[in-house]
């Protein structure tokens, strides 16, 4: 019992600073048309990311209908291919050094399970960094085309680029500190000799 108690507490402490979830400090959904035209905009999204997901949502209808957005995923640098709900697929979606990608499903009304890609150019300064969606790399769809974001290949928008763009404040992992790391390998030691002295 004493020692699994020290181990979870060894796992707690040597666990601290892990990633959470930021909530969004501000966060604007547009949607482009093929040409790059923006057909809508919505400033009252709200959202959070961290952990490897996002979410997004708004009371704001688009196009007079109301959406939600769900199961949002993030990812880091490297070449992804993301299958899509209605049987598209995206290939060679390429997320560089200080990027991260994202997919999301969009709901508007009755259509579901549209599927959203982006990749963010990631900047922090001043205790906050901003994702800002990007004319990102791509086989299919065919990307950069001079538009942000990537066109949608199923749903009601078909070749829309909708953009999620947000703050959050910087919660860049904190670093363990060396005396955590040095109490637990004593702790270690401390179970060790207890064992030895208990199997003399």
């Amino acid at each position: 019992m004493k020692k699994t108690a020290i181990a979870a507490a060894l796992s707690i402490a040597m666990g601290a600073g892990a990633a959470h979830a930021a909530t969004m400090t501000s966060a604007t959904f547009t949607m482009l048309d093929s040409t790059g035209g923006t057909v809508g905009t919505d400033t009252t999204v709200t959202g959070s990311i961290g952990g490897g997901t996002f979410s997004v949502a708004s009371t704001t209808p688009f196009f007079g209908t109301q959406w939600t957005a769900h199961s949002g995923t993030t990812f880091g640098p490297g070449t992804y291919t993301i299958d899509t709900i209605e049987g598209g697929v995206y290939t060679g979606v390429e997320v560089g050094a200080g990027q991260v990608g994202g997919h999301i499903l969009f709901d508007w009304g009755s259509t579901t399970d549209i599927d959203v890609v982006m990749v963010w150019d990631v900047a922090c300064s001043g205790g906050s960094c901003t994702y800002i969606s990007t004319d990102g790399v791509a086989t299919n769809p065919a990307n950069p085309d001079g538009i942000r974001g990537y066109g949608m290949i199923d749903g009601a928008f078909p070749d829309f680029n909708a953009n999620f763009d947000f703050t959050v404040p910087d919660t860049a992992p904190v670093p363990v500190p060396a005396a955590v790391w040095l109490f637990g390998s004593g702790l270690l030691g401390l179970v060790g000799v207890a064992r030895r002295r208990k199997a003399a």
